[in-house]
């Protein structure tokens, strides 16, 4: 049993995230940006064309064990393979919206394929994910893999990589006799995206630019990300639903939600206005349909709470009626 397994519940809490897959990666090379409508329709045509012709090796999985794995190897469809079934005839395609230069949403088509869903629970675009994977391009060659799991952040690795894995489910997770750990009934799946959901314009590695990706991936299990230990899981920092976490910025300090302890820049930390009363739900004092870790003016009383939190300096909240209701939550 592979050693990654005996330091597994410390990796749990102290995530050694890698970034071979991550969209901020050093680039060795940048090319000149291309408009993003027709270069996705001249990738997606060329990706249609390799899954029209190219298999892969589907009766190796069809095979597997629930704690086995098998390696992905793509081949084309001629000669004694002219019988394979196609990747065409085998994926799902699923849309994922790029904004592009003008500000308009083009589609862009991921193409994937389920060899085992897993038996857990799917992670979020958010979420850090246990995975081994492999990274290819359409003419073969494989420019990253790891056999044995590493941690990674679901908001740094490219568009295409987070959104595929959050199709997935984690394993199950085995304590063996010697204090080693394994995993069954993982997910493993297929994914095969345009390079906008990739590097695009960026070389990487020996990854050229606009490059469409293929990507094999194996999820162990996962973890649920509160990247600022704010009390809110990151997912529901993206308060736009775009899958983007870097633009939602509510106070506007250059530091995204899912990063600021404290959100909407009152001085108050977002885990101590989230649910201040402790009935389990989202506070939101003047009921104005933003909640109070969101809202510079909580009481909505025409005093910015960080103007009335604590003018005295004692590091407690005013409450200068005396009625127990600290004043930035008083709207008298």
């Amino acid at each position: 049993m592979n050693n990654i397994f005996k330091t597994f519940l410390f990796f749990l809490f102290l995530f050694g995230f890698f970034y071979s897959c991550s969209s901020d990666s050093e680039n060795d090379d940048s090319a000149p940006p291309k408009e993003i409508g027709p270069q996705y329709i001249v990738e997606n045509d060329s990706i249609v064309e390799f899954l029209k012709t190219h298999f892969y090796n589907y009766e190796d999985f069809d095979a597997l064990g629930s704690n086995e794995n098998v390696d992905l190897i793509i081949d084309t469809i001629s000669g004694d393979n002219s019988s394979k079934i196609s990747l065409f005839d085998q994926v799902t395609t699923m849309k994922v919206d790029i904004m592009d230069e003008n500000d308009e949403k083009i589609s862009h088509n991921l193409y994937y394929i389920i060899e085992r869903e897993g038996n857990g629970v799917k992670p979020t675009v958010a979420d850090s994910v246990f995975v081994t994977y492999k990274g290819q391009l359409l003419d073969n060659t494989t420019f990253d893999s790891r056999n044995n799991p590493v941690w990674l952040d679901q908001t740094s690795v490219v568009r295409g990589f987070q959104e595929f894995t959050s199709l997935l489910k984690r394993g199950e997770i085995n304590v063996n006799n010697n204090g080693t750990y394994s995993f069954d009934n993982f997910g493993i799946g297929i994914a095969i995206f345009p390079s906008k959901l990739g590097y695009y314009n960026n070389a990487t590695g020996n990854i050229p630019a606009y490059s469409p990706l293929i990507f094999q991936i194996n999820l162990k299990t996962i973890a649920t990300a509160d990247h600022d230990a704010d009390k809110v899981n990151s997912i529901f920092e993206d308060l736009n639903g775009d899958h983007i976490f870097n633009n939602d910025d509510t106070d506007e300090d250059n530091i995204p939600n899912y990063l600021d302890r404290d959100d909407d820049g009152d001085l108050i930390l977002t885990k101590e206005e989230y649910d201040y009363n402790g009935d389990g739900s989202v506070d939101d004092t003047d009921l104005d349909g933003i909640p109070n870790y969101l809202d510079d003016d909580d009481d909505g009383d025409g005093v910015l709470t960080k103007d009335e939190y604590d003018n005295d300096g004692d590091g407690e909240p005013d409450d200068t009626d005396g009625d127990g209701t600290p004043d930035y939550l008083d709207k008298d």
